[in-house]
């Protein structure tokens, strides 16, 4: 997943670099890639959340 967004943000890069503007399906592509960026943050986040309420109920009821 994050090999993709990096694939898809070095084409972005490069296509702005390019044509040294900003058409419509750039903006486009770069919005898609904000969201599918965001999504990763929030499964990274809910994961993390998830791992550390596993640690907090193992402490609190093993030890």
């Amino acid at each position: 997943m994050v090999k993709m967004l990096l694939k898809s943000l070095k084409e972005i890069i490069k296509t702005v670099i390019e044509e040294k503007s900003l058409q419509t399906e750039t903006i486009m592509e770069i919005a898609e890639w904000v969201h599918s960026l965001e999504f990763l943050t929030i499964k990274v986040i809910m994961f993390s959340l998830t791992v550390y309420h596993l640690y907090e109920y193992t402490v609190q009821n093993i030890f």
